[in-house]
């Protein structure tokens, strides 16, 4: 069997392992509840549950498929790889709490025009709002070991697999896909966007996809340049923390926390889009530059 092909056939396999978990658990839990999960009450420790264990399933699937195929457990990005990568390992959670403040503010200019910046932004018990702020990025470390199982299945097993198979725009934007339709049974759930949005279903999966691509650029360049899956573990478990408005839940007034509740996710969705677009770019640029023409 050539290389290519048996890099397609892993990958099948790959993919398989990870798809099914979600497509038989998720139809089961929405019957059992009798309506989408993540609009439940009834099913929040499900639901938490599920989300653990499903962020898990690309490891379980990375392993198995190693295992079965023999490919053991060489270039599996498991090194730190912290010298001369600190750089990378801070961008993995600056970059991406950026990301969430310009969005915040993006909110702000989009759906709360109507209000002042400190009407919007509540300045009253800071240090309680500063305090609660640090204990949510402390709280992030939670997240990381789910995060470190959708990673090293995603980008220390499946994008490196896509870059041997196809140019690198290519492998980025086929592996975003992927990662979304991975998440098409919770999407279609409640999960991310309500079951209420106009086009619901398909426009949701679609968002999602979009979502992923952005994200995954990204993801990639930081794994790639550490050939570590650690950093993208620590932004994958700020982004899960820290995603939609929780800048503005914390910092922001009860007036504008209840007025940016009642706007649909797909709305805030399309108008932090510019932002996650822009850094997918500049991430783009640099994943196709090698890393000693960087340095220079």
């Amino acid at each position: 069997m050539t290389d290519k092909k048996l890099t397609v056939k892993r990958l099948i396999i790959f993919l398989v392992i990870s798809f099914l978990p979600f497509i038989i658990i998720v139809p089961i839990m929405n019957s059992h509840f009798g309506k989408p999960i993540y609009e439940c009450e009834e099913a929040i420790p499900a639901v938490y549950a599920l989300g653990v264990f499903g962020m898990l399933i690309p490891s379980a699937a990375n392993i198995i498929t190693r295992l079965a195929t023999k490919e053991g457990f060489r270039n599996s990005y498991l090194g730190l790889n912290i010298e001369g990568n600190v750089k990378y390992y801070a961008a993995s959670i600056w970059v991406k709490l950026a990301e969430i403040a310009l969005g915040t503010l993006l909110l702000w200019a989009v759906f709360l025009k109507d209000m002042t910046f400190s009407e919007v932004f509540s300045f009253d018990d800071m240090k309680m709002r500063t305090g609660t702020f640090l204990l949510n990025l402390a709280a992030s470390v939670i997240v990381f070991f789910p995060a470190f199982g959708e990673e090293w299945g995603w980008r220390g097993y499946m994008m490196p697999k896509l870059m041997e198979l196809l140019p690198k725009p290519a492998a980025v934007a086929v592996g975003g896909i992927i990662w979304g339709l991975w998440h098409a049974p919770l999407t279609l759930s409640g999960h991310n966007f309500e079951t209420t949005h106009w086009g619901y279903p398909w426009l949701g999966i679609v968002l999602m996809c979009t979502m992923c691509i952005t994200f995954n650029t990204f993801l990639t360049l930081i794994t790639e340049r550490t050939k570590s899956v650690y950093p993208a573990s620590f932004c994958h478990m700020v982004n899960n923390n820290f995603a939609g408005a929780t800048w503005l839940m914390i910092f922001g007034s009860q007036t504008a926390v209840e007025k940016i509740s009642e706007v649909s996710s797909v709305s805030t969705f399309f108008t932090v889009l510019p932002i996650s677009v822009v850094i997918a770019v500049v991430s783009m640029v640099l994943l196709m530059k090698k890393k000693d023409e960087q340095a220079e």
